[in-house]
């Protein structure tokens, strides 16, 4: 078995599984998005503004969370009816969830996102605003805390478990599968706020974070560790910095009048990438995996 070769390939993928599954899936998450559709009036704007304006911050939210779980219940219909395997199959190669890969790649990145932004925030303190309202910022906390690892779980089992398995499976590339995986997670962002906002080319910001997760997925044949960066990006940006062109508003502690993604920034994010590739392939001993793959 070549290095690039997977261990982890407990899907049938034949193409009126794939078919079904694909409806259950996402025929569910487009009937979780009616209930904003039918209770917002068409004839009112459509910025986020807008929308807070008129549902406010914890409804708002929870109306976008909706699809989310209307989703997972498809996921689980296809694994239960469909495929009859357990969903932990789609999350990991290993007989169980492993935790504290969770825990380790949520702080490790939890970290490497809070640090540089607080500095930010200490040489450009212009740019920001601090809102924070004790009352307020918990209910964020609380809200973000039960329902984000829902969303996280859903675009997780479906880019970097049940697609990318699948399209390894037919492509028989796992570089390939990597790539195409990553612009397909970019991709579904085309429709969010801070895009429109920022231009098109902020995509390249999720094409990478989806190649980087894609990559780590398969190294480590699980997506716990994806699972928990994916958590700590979006938990630490909706309770640290917020922007009234961001697809998720938060009563975050700090407020800026737009995101301020810049070359720069795209920068950070690739070394902040690399260090977090670095620490946890060290931490949970990918080298070994490798060897193990190969000697399969």
């Amino acid at each position: 078995m070549s290095s690039f070769e997977s261990t982890w390939d407990y899907g049938d993928y034949r193409p009126l599984k794939v078919l079904l599954t694909f409806i259950l899936v996402i025929g569910g998450f487009i009937l979780g998005n009616s209930p904003i559709l039918f209770l917002y009036p068409l004839d009112r704007g459509k910025t986020m503004t807008d929308l807070v304006s008129y549902f406010g911050f914890t409804k708002l939210f929870l109306l976008q969370m909706i699809p989310f779980f209307f989703g997972l219940i498809g996921f689980f219909a296809s694994t239960q009816f469909i495929h009859k395997v357990s969903l932990i199959t789609w999350f990991t190669s290993r007989i169980k969830i492993d935790i504290n890969r969770i825990f380790f790649s949520f702080v490790l990145w939890a970290t490497l996102i809070i640090l540089p932004t607080l500095v930010d925030w200490y040489i450009s303190p212009s740019k920001y605003t601090l809102q924070f309202e004790w009352r307020s910022f918990f209910t964020t906390c609380i809200l973000l805390g039960i329902c984000l690892p829902f969303q996280v779980l859903f675009e997780e089992l479906l880019f970097r478990g049940f697609l990318f398995q699948g399209l390894a499976k037919r492509t028989k590339s796992i570089p390939f599968t990597i790539i195409l995986s990553g612009v397909m997670f970019g991709l579904m962002h085309i429709g969010n706020p801070e895009v429109t906002a920022q231009g098109y080319w902020l995509l390249g910001i999720y094409i990478t974070l989806g190649i980087a997760l894609s990559l780590i997925a398969f190294l480590d044949q699980g997506i716990e560790i994806p699972f928990g960066f994916h958590l700590a990006n979006n938990f630490v940006t909706g309770i640290l910095v917020t922007s009234s062109d961001q697809a998720f508003q938060t009563k975050a502690l700090l407020k800026m009048d737009s995101l301020d993604f810049t070359m720069a920034s795209f920068a950070w994010l690739l070394v902040s990438l690399a260090i977090f590739l670095l620490v946890v392939s060290r931490r949970f001993r990918w080298k070994e995996l490798r060897v193990k793959r190969n000697n399969h």
